[in-house]
């Protein structure tokens, strides 16, 4: 799994011919007819150009960093690949890959930072002691001069920018292993627990594929632009922003993500700017757009060139789409734009994607069959649960919805385990054997000692209806009440509407205890009036109480304190922690449940 094997391809694709590596692509472009085109724009802050590659410049860039790794490492070393200022990442991603290392992305390096002095620290510390890096990258020499030794001692720091290096011997570089499909490109760490962290061994054909298959069903072609703001050290944000436009042709404009929480105009203006415009982004960004951007200043920015939006990464909610699609239809927005999907690092990315400029599909389906495991739709909208069809399965890619006791095949409408066949399924967890054959060899009933296919198990729970694969929740988070499954979304949702103190909030729920003696739902709120707070919270709880048969307890925090992953998904276990340990406390709460215990 992680020894590069021998190079089969030697060269860029010839005319006609798809690319097989991210390697390959990018020498195909640098080649190509658009070689002076810019490939890849960075934005400042404020949305204007920071800096410009074309396809030419950017080879030369990954050319001359692979040069300064190969005098430090070899093959099959792993670089830690930070989420560098402007258009260093795309050289420092790139440059590992012409050298035949393994990059690994991670969130920003404070080289000045001590170990386990945050979070972010600890799991750093923690990926870097999975990898065994040789090298971290930072943008200049200054930046590698000033480099904290003590941080991670016996590893050496790098500078992305080598002005002064003249450029190598072409027949050098790339190393041959960037020109294997089978050798391994990347570890792409999923999000979770920050002590135990998984890297995802991503191959160089992993990527190709799943982004030819993204490409394909999205029309992403030569004139189209991708806009991103998604950090690089999430599997979307790298697909979508190095990836995509590599393999499709395409251009691709990119700013910080932090530019985009400060002000999302700069994202907005950035659409405005361009023809044919694709972009990815979670479910919480629209919503963002629309609280962030004031509506006299939404008819003057002009959105009628936007043709997808991928709406991914975290549960899709239908009201966000539209309220979005109300708010911008000034802007000449239509909400056939969106292109809900599903995805997940372990497939690379895509599994999943709506079409673009085709009407979105939503519906109701009954609450109390969904906890019995059917998916029966309903035109009762108070006994419905809303749920959006994230797409039809992407072209080469086969999804079977299955009973994860039994491991059989489950029929449409019912509700089961989603595991996924496809040439985008990575080689299993970086080091990690037996987890890796439980996840990625996953095999149907009946099929152990075939040659069928083998499926990557995702976690996720859904269904399919209509050609549509819906999801309904994670398996580690349902709410299991008299035997039967709920979804901590369906109370989530219920109670973040049950009162106008938790309007486009975040919510997080899970069992109050293991005994199956009730649910605990925590809400943030920016609100911090008192009578008002216990009004809100005994709202939720009476809201929650109506939909889940069980005892219910509600709990209001302040905006921003709900634990995320890094990707914006709720972390509802390390949310009940914090509430049972007090790091946590509530601004108010509301229960019904006794002091004794009883309901």
């Amino acid at each position: 799994m992680n020894t590069p094997t021998e190079a089969t391809t030697t060269t860029a694709p010839g005319p006609g011919r798809e690319p097989r590596t991210l390697v390959a692509a990018l020498l195909a472009r640098a080649a190509g007819p658009d070689a002076n085109r810019p490939v890849v724009t960075a934005l400042d802050a404020s949305g204007d150009t920071l800096e410009t590659l074309n396809p030419v410049e950017l080879d030369l860039c990954a050319r001359q960093l692979a040069a300064a790794l190969r005098e430090i490492g070899t093959a099959g070393d792993r670089v830690i690949v930070p989420a560098l200022p402007g258009l260093d990442f795309h050289i420092g991603f790139l440059g590992c890959l012409y050298a035949g290392m393994i990059a690994v992305p991670v969130p920003a390096f404070r080289t000045a930072a001590r170990g386990g002095t945050t979070t972010r620290a600890e799991r750093l510390s923690a990926i870097c002691g999975d990898c065994d890096p040789c090298a971290v990258l930072v943008s200049t020499q200054e930046d590698a001069d000033e480099a904290d030794a003590e941080l991670l001692p016996g590893v050496r720091w790098i500078a992305v920018r080598r002005p002064d290096r003249p450029r190598p011997d072409g027949a050098a570089l790339p190393d041959p292993v960037a020109l294997d499909p089978a050798a391994t490109a990347l570890l792409q760490y999923t999000s979770g627990s920050t002590g135990d962290p998984r890297g995802v061994v991503v191959r160089h054909g992993n990527l190709v594929a799943n982004q030819i298959a993204m490409r394909d069903a999205c029309e992403v072609e030569p004139t189209t632009t991708i806009v991103s703001w998604l950090p690089f050290f999430h599997d979307m944000g790298l697909c979508t922003a190095v990836v995509l436009p590599l393999v499709s042709g395409a251009s691709t404009v990119t700013m910080e993500p932090a530019t985009f929480v400060r002000d999302p105009r700069v994202w907005l203006r950035a659409i405005a700017a361009e023809d044919d415009v694709f972009t990815a982004a979670p479910d919480f960004a629209y919503d963002m757009c629309v609280n962030r951007v004031p509506a006299e200043e939404r008819a003057a920015i002009d959105l009628s060139t936007w043709r997808v939006a991928v709406n991914g990464s975290e549960p899709v909610r239908a009201a966000t789409q539209r309220r979005f699609a109300e708010a911008f239809r000034l802007s000449l927005f239509r909400e056939e734009v969106f292109s809900p999907g599903f995805g997940l690092a372990e497939c690379t990315l895509l599994v999943s994607v709506s079409p673009s400029l085709e009407p979105v599909v939503a519906a109701y389906y009954d609450r109390d069959a969904l906890a019995e495991g059917k998916a029966v739709p309903t035109a009762d909208t108070a006994a419905g649960v809303e749920l959006v069809g994230c797409g039809p399965v992407a072209d080469g890619i086969r999804v079977a919805v299955v009973d994860p006791a039994t491991r059989q095949a489950l029929a449409d409408r019912v509700v089961g385990e989603i595991w996924v066949d496809s040439p985008g399924n990575c080689g299993g967890y970086w080091g990690r054997e037996e987890e890796s054959a439980e996840v990625f060899a996953a095999r149907l009933a009946g099929t152990e000692d075939t040659t069928g296919p083998s499926y990557v198990r995702t976690g996720d729970l859904g269904f399919v209806d209509g050609g549509q694969l819906f999801i309904t929740g994670r398996i580690k988070d349902v709410l299991i009440i008299g035997g039967e499954n709920y979804f901590p979304q369906d109370a989530e949702a219920v109670a973040v509407a049950a009162h106008p103190a938790f309007a486009q909030q975040r919510a997080a729920a899970w069992p109050l205890h293991e005994d199956d003696r009730g649910v605990a739902v925590v809400v943030e709120t920016t609100v911090r009036d008192p009578e008002v707070l216990a009004t809100a919270v005994r709202a939720a709880g009476i809201a929650v109480a109506k939909v889940l048969p069980t005892a219910v307890s509600v709990y209001a925090v302040p905006r921003n304190k709900v634990p995320r992953t890094t990707s914006g998904k709720i972390r509802r276990r390390a949310c009940a922690e914090q509430m049972r340990s007090g790091q946590l406390p509530p601004l108010a709460q509301w229960s019904s449940v006794r002091k004794d215990g009883a309901a």
